[in-house]
């Protein structure tokens, strides 16, 4: 589903150079990558302004606004994959089958927040400002179309360089360090469970959380996949669950203490306050 022509995508590039900076950027930078391949879901946000993304423009049905705003933007965003790119500095275009760790498809992550937006494929550029700041570009394909094919994804990325020469003139501002905040639910997933849990056990959780698979995340600790599975098995006996999906539901519970201290565990909160209300 490549659309246009590169005469086209050359007219509507000089085009946007003419409205940089201006409110009606954001909406016609989008409708010129449509000019190479069609998306149906489109979110343009900011990383590290601030404890949770920030929202520079969107076109997203109706249908699926809700699982953004009311699940992406209040936790989910930090186990996704296009935050975790952000978090290890990358830079460019990326496929979400480049971006996930293997497992991501079958994780409770997927299923409870991605198959619920409604998404069956996602691109995403990604800029990284500096002083901790970064521009995500999603370009996603709901049940309406098919998955980005592989003529589709070359195209999109032939035009990379472009798109983040653009994104970095139009945002530029936001690099500046008056936009820099804590990232309170950022510590939280590094800090969740830590009052209980080994320095690997911890390592471990959060793999589980980011969708790894038992052999994606032995390969990312250096372990072997039985000593993996040992660790989950310790996991679930520390943190009294039965599953992967309930450790996902205690993590997203404790993001409720997220902002009570750098330094605490928001698992420890969570339980303190559950034995103060008995």
């Amino acid at each position: 589903m490549i659309n246009g022509s590169g005469f086209e995508w050359q007219e509507s590039v000089s085009q946007l150079i003419n409205v940089l900076q201006r409110s009606d950027f954001a909406a016609s930078f989008l409708n010129s990558i449509k000019a190479i391949s069609d998306f149906d879901s489109a979110v343009i946000m900011a990383y590290g302004v601030g404890p949770t993304p920030k929202i520079l423009h969107d076109q997203l049905d109706d249908e699926y606004k809700d699982a953004f705003y009311d699940r992406y933007l209040k936790g989910a965003f930090i186990l996704s994959p296009l935050y975790q790119s952000y978090k290890n500095n990358a830079n460019g275009f990326f496929h979400i089958n480049d971006a996930a760790p293997e497992g991501f498809f079958d994780s409770e992550y997927h299923q409870k927040y991605y198959c619920y937006s409604g998404l069956i494929d996602q691109v995403f550029y990604l800029k990284q400002f500096g002083a901790g700041v970064a521009i995500v570009v999603s370009l996603a394909r709901t049940r309406k179309l098919p998955p980005f094919s592989r003529l589709e994804k070359m195209a999109l990325k032939s035009i990379e360089s472009i798109i983040i020469s653009l994104v970095a003139k139009n945002w530029e501002k936001l690099a500046n360090d008056e936009y820099k905040f804590c990232d309170y639910l950022n510590k939280a997933f590094e800090n969740f469970g830590r009052s209980v849990l080994s320095k690997r056990e911890k390592d471990a959780v959060n793999c589980m959380l980011r969708g790894s698979s038992s052999k994606s995340a032995a390969r990312e600790m250096g372990i072997s996949t039985e000593t993996e599975r040992s660790y989950r098995k310790t996991i679930y006996n520390k943190l009294n669950v039965c599953s992967h999906s309930e450790i996902y539901h205690l993590f997203f519970k404790s993001l409720e203490f997220a902002d009570r201290g750098e330094d605490c565990d928001p698992l420890s909160l969570l339980w303190h306050s559950a034995k103060i209300s008995h």
